[in-house]
């Protein structure tokens, strides 16, 4: 390869090391690492906000992104990095059938680098996902059979295989496929990573049913069960565990062993600790019972019902909604069909969502399709009181065939402004709204040596409030803008003019002794005013903070 003689030692080294711990038998597809690494730092991009697109009145913590998605989350790397709670996608699924576009191509069956194409597609993005979680965050991916095995391997190269958390299978169809074939697939996959295993707060689900098994109630109104101590069934004599034999005090003074009704040697349920725990805090308690002809003390443990009871979550999902229900709320919503192929059920990214036990923090979905993941969001916030924030992106779709399609506009955000705002069914009755309201953004690319040129005020007033993790509102215009609250300053002077400087002058004066950030295209004419104000040059700031 040619341009090898571009890098310098460093990167040479660099490059040899990955290569050297490539496994053998490990994931290999054909891809250029300098070429890869270069895309993800070349050219800036730009977020568009589109106030006529929007939702709701701003300012706006939800952002709906139109464009590629390579792009988009380049620009969310910026500002996003480490910020994500959990992410969710479903990929094309590179079943051949025209349902996956590589550089502006669709890929089929008969392409002979198909698989390699895919791999490279996704293992950019998902790089840059990985780099997106938060410490405690976790991935979520829908895929079929025609990539399942593939993706796996992928899915353990980007985020280790330490950092595996499980395979769900959903169940797709509810209805008996009529094809003359000897087997038809029902079901699809969604496999978790999480960015580190040992940081992710997934949770149980709830389980209310367990309150029954707990059939006592003590005066204190709590429900319990009381289960003997001594072992029973398998593995339940003295032999099988020798330590489990020991002596406890009974109440009348007399130690008792466990013994088999049947008199032959057994074993306790817990050791030493365990039956010196449930001592210490009262829950050991005797009952007489007849054994042999006599009536001795045996010990049971008491067990009180969990106040929040919770269960495991299976890793086999048939009781949700299928792919035909969310066709049909489709339907319901737009009052046609066939706007969307392949939709995810809402109750599907709930499950998800429900599995992380995330009551705030955000929720991206960057193969956003038709807009579920938004949907879902929404739906739990209404639910629950929480204040989970969407992040979706969405490509337009638009071929030679159809340039005009723009599936993030005309589905995506649609459908979300309309379960946000309320909308009339199909049967003619209205449906109230979730309530809510999301940011509707432009991905663009500037080259970086042309950013002073190509970047505009509204852009730049965008990129500056998501680097401060602050909700959007419109460019205000007038060459100075502000936003601040209790524990955060920032303002942007668009120009020189001199409205321009007294503006900004005038509001720093109100701020005294507390600092600000400012962001100028020419700080060093200002560092004297308003001191110790930060001030950082636009747009170097921006482009350090994109390579970052």
């Amino acid at each position: 390869m040619t341009n090898y003689e571009d890098l310098d030692r460093d990167a040479l080294i660099g490059l040899l090391r990955r290569r050297d711990a490539e496994r053998q038998l490990g994931l290999v597809w054909e891809r250029d690492e300098i070429e890869a690494d270069a895309a993800v730092n070349s050219d800036y991009v730009a977020l568009q906000l589109d106030p006529a697109l929007s939702h709701g009145d701003a300012p706006w913590h939800n952002l709906i992104i139109e464009g590629d998605n390579f792009d988009a989350l380049r620009a969310l790397r910026m500002s996003h990095k480490g910020a994500i709670r959990c992410i969710y996608i479903d990929p094309p699924y590179n079943t051949g059938n025209r349902d996956f576009v590589y550089n502006d191509r669709f890929v089929d069956k008969t392409h002979r680098f198909r698989h390699s194409l895919w791999l490279e597609f996704m293992y950019r993005r998902l790089q840059l996902a990985r780099e997106l979680l938060a410490d405690d965050g976790v991935i979520f991916v829908s895929i079929d059979d025609n990539e399942i095995f593939r993706l796996g391997m992928l899915m353990e190269r980007v985020f280790g295989p330490d950092n595996f958390v499980a395979q769900f299978i959903w169940r797709k169809v509810d209805s008996p496929n009529d094809n003359k074939v000897a087997i038809t697939p029902d079901h699809e996959y969604v496999i978790c990573y999480a960015r580190r295993l040992d940081e992710a707060k997934l949770v149980q689900k709830p389980a209310p049913e367990i309150v029954a098994a707990y059939g006592q109630v003590g005066p204190d109104g709590r429900r319990y069960r009381d289960r003997l101590l001594k072992k029973n069934g398998a593995n339940s004599l003295r032999r099988d565990r020798p330590s489990m034999y020991f002596p406890i005090p009974g109440p009348d003074g007399v130690d008792v062993y466990p013994v088999h009704d049947n008199g032959e040697e057994a074993r306790w349920a817990k050791g030493r600790a365990g039956v010196d725990a449930h001592i210490a805090d009262g829950t050991l308690v005797w009952k007489q019972r007849e054994k042999r002809g006599l009536v001795v003390w045996e010990p049971y443990t008491r067990e009180y019902a969990p106040e929040v009871p919770t269960r495991p979550w299976p890793t086999i999902w048939h009781d949700l909604a299928t792919m035909r229900q969310a066709k049909a709320f489709l339907r319901d919503v737009f009052h046609t069909s066939d706007l969307f192929s392949t939709p995810k059920p809402v109750e599907l990214i709930e499950r998800i969502l429900r599995t992380t036990g995330m009551q705030d923090g955000i929720v991206l979905d960057f193969f956003a399709g038709s807009g579920t993941t938004a949907h879902a969001v929404a739906k739990l916030n209404a639910e629950d009181g929480g204040s989970r924030k969407f992040i979706l992106v969405s490509s337009t779709e638009a071929t030679e065939d159809a340039p005009d399609k723009n599936l993030c506009r005309d589905v995506c955000a649609e459908r979300v402004r309309r379960v946000l705002g309320g909308y009339t069914n199909a049967k003619g009755q209205a449906v109230a709204g979730l309530g809510g309201g999301f940011a509707y953004l432009r991905a663009r690319r500037v080259p970086r040596h042309r950013m002073s040129q190509k970047l505009d005020h509204a852009e730049i007033w965008s990129a500056l409030q998501l680097l401060h993790s602050l909700p959007l509102t419109p460019w205000p215009g007038g060459g100075f803008a502000v936003d601040e609250g209790d524990a955060y300053a920032i303002a942007y002077l668009a120009d020189a003019y001199p409205a321009s400087r007294t503006r900004m002058e005038a509001w720093l004066a109100t701020r005294g002794a507390q600092p600000a950030t400012v962001y100028s295209w020419a700080p060093e004419r200002y560092r004297g005013v308003g001191s110790p104000h930060d001030w950082r040059p636009i747009p170097q700031h921006l482009r350090e903070r994109f390579g970052r």
